[in-house]
This record gives structure tokens, sequence and C-alpha cells, in this order.
């Protein structure tokens, strides 16, 4: 193997575009894109940043030139943490069913919910949307971008982010409606 066989190669570990000089730089701006996504898990937050970077180390060496790094890595640091909320999701419906099941219940106690303010109830809602709705929404509102910005980000284009946001906000004025 070469010096320039493959991601590992001195001189592109060196370079404006190594792993330490894109975590360097957008680091994070990555973390606090996962941590919203995460919903402050500040664990988990720190296992996905990681996991990002070692899978933009891996295909690095592939990436063209003149691509937009800073959004490849917004997009990989997504589709990390999609895959972890959707790995979440899945492990925690199994856990309630496995409860009701103990309990001799066929499905898990509604969630209660009393004595949250409304802030904290609507963030769980936004939780509750679909991952490419949630994730257009929270970036629409929380972190105040564009649509184009936001179809980058999320591997679409801008009319999909438009309509992701719209979707999401006529769910959640729905619900809300909804006693």
């Amino acid at each position: 193997m070469t010096a320039h066989d493959g991601p590992s190669a001195p001189a592109r570990d060196t370079g404006p575009r190594s792993i330490a000089a894109l975590l360097a730089r957008h680091g994070q701006e990555l973390a606090v894109h996962i941590r919203r996504m995460v919903r402050g898990d500040d664990e988990a937050t720190a296992d996905l940043l990681q996991d990002t970077m070692l899978r933009a180390h891996r295909a690095l060496a592939g990436l063209a030139p003149d691509a937009n790094v800073r959004a490849w890595l917004y997009r990989i640091a997504t589709n990390v943490t999609l895959n972890h909320l959707r790995a979440r999701s899945r492990e925690r419906a199994a856990l309630a069913r496995h409860a009701a099941e103990v309990a001799g219940r066929s499905a898990p106690p509604p969630d209660a919910g009393g004595g949250r303010d409304r802030h904290e109830a609507l963030w769980e809602r936004v939780g509750r949307l679909p991952a490419r709705q949630r994730l257009a929404l929270t970036l629409r509102l929380a972190d105040e971008l564009d649509y184009e910005e936001i179809a980058r980000r999320l591997g679409g284009t801008a009319a999909a982010a438009r309509a992701n946001v719209y979707q999401a906000t006529r769910r959640l004025k729905r619900e809300a409606q909804t006693p």
C-alpha cells in the first residue's frame, strides 16, 4: 500500500480535509445538530459525533475535491442520528410490550403528562413526528435555516423540505385541536 492509497495517508491526514481539521472546523456545530435531534442526550451526542467522524474518515478518500464538505458531514451526522433514533424507538417499543405482558395488559399505559409546561409538551409532540418532518421542522425553527440549506442537510430538494415543514406543522396543529 502506498502513501496515497487511503484516507490514512500522511498527506491526507495533515491537509485541510483531514478528520482532525474537519472536526476542529465543524465539530461544534455538528454536535449541536446531533444534540437537538437526540433532545439533549449528551452521552448519545458524544457517541454519535464520534460515529459521524469515523464514518467520514472512512469515506473521505472518495469525496470529490469540489464537494461541499459541510453539507456532506451534516448528511452523515443526520443519517447516523436517525439510525440511532430508530434503534432507540424499537428498543422502547419492545420494552413497553414486555412491561405490558408482565403486567398482564396488552398495551402500555397512556402517557399521563400532567404537570409539564406547554413548551416541553410541544417539543415532545415534535419528537414523535416522522423523522424527516421532525428534522425539517427543527432545522427551520430552531436553526432558522432556509429550505435550500435544509434540503442540503437532509439530502433532498427545497420543495421536499418545505413540504416536510408544512406537514409537520399541520400535524401538530391537528393534534393540538384534538382533546
